[in-house]
């Protein structure tokens, strides 16, 4: 199994060097007013750590979640300041294509981070990320689409002009409500920490 996920990573890697949909994505991204991420099924937590990634640098990030009837809002105020950032992975859910589909439809512009080039919405995406799946697996690893992720992302935070601003402001009042515990060394001289209601931290 590591070696499938490490082959799975490098071939990835390797496809993603020199693949500029990244650069074209990321600034569509930067520039929209709204950012919608959709992913169902087994590509929903995809979406989720898009979303969670976008949100520390850039405002207007929106996760299209089930069962949520998050979709209905999406779809009655499409606007052409925004984009829909959408996950289909083999197995593609119907959902997914068709909220895609009809968002498109109506105006919107959509991206997509996909594993083929004929995935179902493929002809339907300015601008598609496929992430290559290994040799004789059916679908992409977990590891490469998280590559995709980190990639996109950070490259949409580096071309807004806000995001940095934003991020520090998170990291402030992260540190005013206290949000993270403290580092903590075990002072404790064994191997194990010491038994009881003692836990050696200083």
């Amino acid at each position: 199994m590591l070696q499938v996920e490490q082959t799975a990573f490098e071939t990835a890697l390797a496809a993603f060097r020199d693949n500029s949909a990244f650069e074209r994505a990321s600034a569509q991204i930067a520039r929209s007013r709204r950012r919608f991420v959709i992913g169902r099924g087994s590509s929903q937590s995809h979406a989720l750590t898009f979303a969670a990634e976008l949100k520390a640098s850039l405002s207007q990030v929106h996760p299209i979640i089930a069962p949520a009837t998050d979709h209905l809002d999406l779809l009655a105020d499409v606007r052409p300041t925004d984009v829909l950032i959408a996950f289909c992975l083999s197995p593609y859910r119907r959902d997914t294509v068709e909220i895609s589909k009809l968002y498109v439809a109506s105006g919107g512009t959509l991206l997509l981070i996909t594993d083929s080039a004929d995935s179902p919405l493929s002809a339907f995406a300015s601008e598609q990320i496929i992430v290559p799946s290994a040799a004789r697996e059916p679908a992409a690893s977990s590891l490469a689409v998280f590559l995709a992720i980190q990639i996109l992302a950070q490259l949409a935070s580096a071309s807004s002009k806000g995001a940095l601003r934003r991020t520090q402001e998170r990291e402030r009042i992260s540190e005013l409500l206290e949000l993270h515990t403290p580092d903590m060394r075990w002072i404790g001289r064994g191997s194990e920490p010491p038994s009881g209601n003692g836990f050696g931290f200083e």
